[in-house]
Parts: C-alpha cells; sequence; structure tokens
C-alpha cells in the first residue's frame, strides 16, 4: 500500500508546473538539515528550527495543494506532460482513461497526437480515426489526423484532412501544413496559392517550412541562416523519428538540399 501511495504521489509530481517542482524540491532540500539542527543542533538554534520545520512543512503542503489543484482533470495532466515533451506519461494517463472507458474525443485526439511522437504512426492513425468517429466535424481530431497522414507520406488523404480542419475552423497557421502536403503531392498550384495568404509564423519550424517550400516553387528567396539554425533541429529531430516513412525521407533530403545548397 506505502509503495502504491509513493508511486502515486511520483506519477503526480511529473504532471506538475515548472515552478511547482521547483518549490516542492526546494522544500525537501532545506527540511533536512533544519530537522537535524533541531534535533541535534545547539540548544539556542533547537527552537527557531523547530519552528522553521514547521513552516517549511506548511509551505510544502501548500505547494502540494497548488499542484494538484487541476489533476482531476486527467486532460490537463495529460496535456502538461505533453507540452513538456514527456509523451511516456501523457501516453500513460490517456491510456488510462481509454481502458476505463472515459476517453472522449479530446482525450483520444490528444493520444493519437502522443502516439505520433512517439513515432508509432499506426497507432496513432487507429485512436485519431477513433476520436474522428465521435468528433467528425471538429478541427482538432481532424487536424492530428492529417498530421499522421502527413507524416506516413499519405499527402493526398493528409491535404484533405487538413483542408477540412481548416473548414471546420483551424488556427490559420495550419495552412503551412497544407501547403506541405500539397507541395509534395505535386498541386504545386494549390500549394502556392495557400503559401500566398500566409502571415510569417512565430514558430521557427513553420516559417521555415514556409520560406523553403516559396524558395523550391520559385517564389522566394533561400531562407535565412539565422532562421534555418533555429529551426532546423526540430527538422532535423522529425525526419529522425520518422526516417522509415516517405515523409522522413523527403524532409532529410530537404535538409541536405538546405545544408549543400544555401
Amino acid at each position: 500500500m506505502r509503495l502504491f501511495v509513493v508511486g502515486s504521489i511520483i506519477k503526480s509530481f511529473r504532471g506538475w508546473e515548472a515552478s511547482s517542482q521547483l518549490a516542492f524540491l526546494l522544500g525537501l532540500v532545506l527540511i533536512v538539515p533544519v530537522a537535524v539542527v533541531a534535533s541535534r543542533g545547539p540548544q539556542a538554534l533547537q527552537e527557531p528550527a523547530a519552528i522553521g520545520v514547521i513552516g517549511l512543512v506548511f509551505a510544502m503542503q501548500a505547494v502540494f495543494l497548488w499542484a494538484n489543484r487541476t489533476l482531476v482533470t486527467p486532460f490537463t495532466q495529460a496535456q502538461r506532460a505533453f507540452i513538456r515533451g514527456d509523451f511516456e506519461l501523457a501516453r500513460d494517463i490517456l491510456e488510462a482513461q481509454r481502458a476505463a472507458g472515459k476517453a472522449e474525443a479530446n482525450s483520444l485526439t490528444l493520444l493519437g497526437n502522443t502516439y505520433r511522437q512517439l513515432g508509432d504512426l499506426n497507432k496513432s492513425e487507429s485512436i485519431l480515426y477513433e476520436a474522428l468517429n465521435i468528433r467528425s466535424d471538429h478541427y482538432f481530431p481532424l487536424y492530428g489526423f492529417g498530421r499522421t497522414l502527413l507524416m506516413k507520406g499519405q499527402y493526398a488523404q493528409a491535404a484533405e484532412a487538413i483542408a477540412r480542419a481548416l473548414a471546420n475552423g483551424a488556427p490559420l497557421p495550419v495552412r503551412v501544413d497544407l501547403a506541405e502536403a500539397l507541395y509534395r503531392v505535386g498541386d504545386l498550384d494549390s500549394a502556392r496559392r495557400e503559401l500566398s495568404e500566409l502571415e510569417p509564423q512565430s514558430e521557427p519550424h513553420r516559417e521555415l517550412t514556409a520560406v523553403y517550400l516559396r524558395y523550391r516553387l520559385g517564389e522566394g528567396s533561400a531562407p535565412d541562416p539565422d532562421l534555418m539554425r533555429l529551426a532546423l533541429p526540430f527538422w532535423e529531430a522529425t525526419a529522425a523519428l520518422y526516417r522509415e516513412t516517405p515523409y522522413g525521407q523527403a524532409l532529410a533530403q530537404d535538409i541536405e538540399h538546405l545544408h549543400t545548397r544555401i
């Protein structure tokens, strides 16, 4: 029973915000020497140290309660883990919900996106299809489904899904993904049209994609070296993760082209 409780605490700790994790760990680091002084230190210091221990305990309890304020929602836990890049934890949380029959469309979509980030594209596609069976007209699962198909190299189907996501309210930066899918399937005129309507992107890897596609389509200049320095690590990690797929191999060729010709 104790091991279960400790395991639950550790698992919940991994889902906390970084600031809460740091505050709690700092409390743990401080409480040990203060407790030693309270029990074995000079008599004049024992009482102040004991008060300090009590204060630290209360502070750590406050941090614990604050950090766990939203842990009643597994989706929130999984979102935080996903954003931090802890995809295994996000998967475990969401799979537990799915096994309990509690997964809704958003949870299934996040789970499908998580499997894509873990490189399991078949599992990602299957779960995102489950989400679409629940919410076929919502851009969140449509976009996730399109991204997974893009990573698999199924460009025509990816373009169709991403276009449907945009038609159902997906944010405008998603047009970068649509332009890329159209470019890779060979529909260059449609790719140009999507790129012509794009504003500069806040995410470096998206901006590099847009600039590079315009360049390859004869619609713009080569990417700026500073942009490449910021965005290429993302491209390289993506190419490595999906190196067995047509998309990963095409992306690796693009990276080589950037390195050798620009």
